[in-house]
């Protein structure tokens, strides 16, 4: 998935489920941040102290992203939840859609929603829970399992089929990487011959993602809010009053950037039944933690309040899921990472 379902999209379900503004923006904020975290230095204050960044992305063209620290660290714990089907070690790596882990991992997630950084866990989760669709069928380590071939988009924009082969034959096998971003565009209906699969398979996004929303969204309203129902303030719409309006915009054949713009048109111009001008800022959060002195010489300090600000609360939040999924998670299905 991308911004316009990992941000905008759980936003939306957030505010339709009756979840306030502020904490539905919470939630959706540390949904997409999880994409974008994607640096470990440890930031020296200035005025005493430390803190060590937590990561949850990893920058592709850096070298470091075929090392077996960053499957293991990274995408295995935030983007390539294991699925523990079959017998195999590799074969219970690959992730799979709605799995028995993803549906634990969304369980123990109600009973951290009280902790400070609980609507930030309840992003994060949300984020890997939702990729568990997109991203079936691969997994986060650079091995064979994730070799793609003979890719075929059905209803793509303009990819010809020389670009497609390159894609294809010179992405390294990591995670969805020789498919390209193509599992995540939502409108997409494209085809491959996997690893091991005889016959080729034809992938339907536009389902995957709209049963991913139907999913997250009954999480939203029933369980969500039985355990924290003062972050509510209203009821919640039937899914069906509001499954017309989500596809209309989330299933828009178009570039991410533009399927962006109609979310923020939509929502400014209240298509959901409400109206909001929101624009995510992948620096906000950290802007309001830190204060950058000299980025150059790595000399920084905390802004006011940085013990209780947002961003502080999610790096402890993706060390919490982190040491869950690794620690607690896999070693009950013998995943040892």
């Amino acid at each position: 998935m991308q911004i316009d379902f990992h941000y905008y999209a759980i936003y939306t379900l957030c505010r339709l489920a009756g979840i306030k503004d502020e904490y539905s923006k919470k939630i959706a904020y540390a949904s997409q941040h999880v994409d974008d975290a994607k640096y470990d230095h440890v930031l020296e204050f200035q005025s005493g102290g430390r803190f060590e960044q937590q990561r949850s992305a990893h920058k592709f063209l850096d070298l470091g992203v075929f090392s077996k620290s960053t499957g293991y660290d990274i995408f295995l714990p935030f983007h390539f939840l294991p699925g523990i089907e079959g017998e195999e070690f590799y074969e219970k790596l690959i992730c799979r859609q709605n799995s028995k882990t993803a549906r634990e991992m969304m369980k123990d997630t109600l009973n951290t929603l009280d902790k400070p950084y609980g609507l930030h866990r309840l992003g994060i989760s949300l984020h890997v829970y939702a990729d568990t669709w997109s991203h079936q069928k691969f997994h986060g380590l650079f091995r064979k399992e994730n070799d793609v071939d003979d890719l075929e988009l059905i209803n793509g924009l303009d990819d010809s089929e020389a670009i497609i082969w390159l894609k294809e034959k010179f992405i390294p096998t990591i995670g969805h990487g020789q498919a390209y971003i193509y599992p995540d565009e939502p409108y997409l209906i494209w085809r491959y011959v996997g690893y091991n699969m005889k016959e080729k398979l034809t992938v339907n996004n536009q389902d995957r993602a709209m049963d991913a929303l139907y999913h997250i969204y009954n999480y939203l309203t029933n369980e969500v809010r039985r355990r924290k129902p003062e972050i509510y303030e209203g009821y919640s719409r039937k899914w069906r009053m509001i499954e017309r309006k989500i596809k209309h915009i989330l299933l828009n054949r178009a570039l991410v950037d533009e399927r962006v713009k109609l979310w923020q048109e939509q929502l400014k111009n209240g298509f959901f039944g409400f109206k909001e001008t929101i624009q995510y800022d992948d620096r906000e959060w950290f802007n309001e933690a830190v204060k950058v002195i000299d980025q150059d010489k790595n000399i920084y300090d905390k802004n006011e309040n940085f013990h209780q600000c947002d961003w502080k609360y999610f790096q402890d939040a993706l060390v919490f899921h982190r040491f869950y999924i690794m620690n607690e998670l896999l070693p009950k299905y013998e995943i040892i990472t």
